[in-house]
């Protein structure tokens, strides 16, 4: 998960701003967010058009937030559906009107919660750190070079890089 902003106080109010980058990071935001919680994303709202000839309807890409009212995770389908109340004026959804917020991999989202505790920020901080995701952590080392890799599941995080400049070497025939 990667963390796009913060603005939050321990035991305090606050928001923070996350985008989900594989399947595993929607089931943490899935355990963070809670009934009451606000949760601004882009969504989509089929619009419904009357001409004289008949209706017709188009997909709108609008930015809503919602007081959560339930949290659905779908593991299969990867995402996470979160169905609350309206509470932003748009000229397609009434405030207070119910929508359902699909949180997808890939698309950013902001979470505002009157209280953060401990365990949720724990959460978090273990969800935006590469190095207590990855699988596996190697080495790479050839003459005067080192790379240090975090290897995950669906990533490889470069965590340093360091080199030696090496004096050059002066090779003799031994054969004469």
């Amino acid at each position: 998960m990667k963390l796009l902003s913060r603005s939050y106080t321990k035991n305090g109010e606050g928001s923070v701003k996350l985008v989900a980058e594989e399947g595993e990071d929607l089931w943490h935001a899935y355990n963070i967010i809670r009934e009451g919680d606000l949760v601004t994303a882009t969504t989509f709202r089929k619009i419904s058009r009357d001409s004289g000839a008949g209706s017709q309807s188009e997909k709108v890409k609008i930015k809503l937030t919602v007081r959560v009212e339930a949290v659905d995770y779908d593991a299969e389908g990867q995402e996470l559906r979160l169905r609350g109340k309206n509470l932003t004026e748009s000229e397609h959804v009434a405030p207070g009107a119910y929508h359902t917020l699909q949180i997808e991999t890939q698309r950013a989202f902001t979470l505002e919660k009157a209280l953060w505790d401990a365990v949720d920020l724990d959460r978090i901080q273990v969800a935006c750190n590469p190095a207590a995701r990855a699988d596996l952590a190697a080495i790479l080392i050839t003459e005067g070079l080192a790379n240090m890799v975090l290897v995950g599941r669906a990533e490889s995080v470069e965590c340093f890089v360091t080199w030696l400049a090496l004096a050059s070497r002066e090779f003799c025939d031994l054969a004469a």
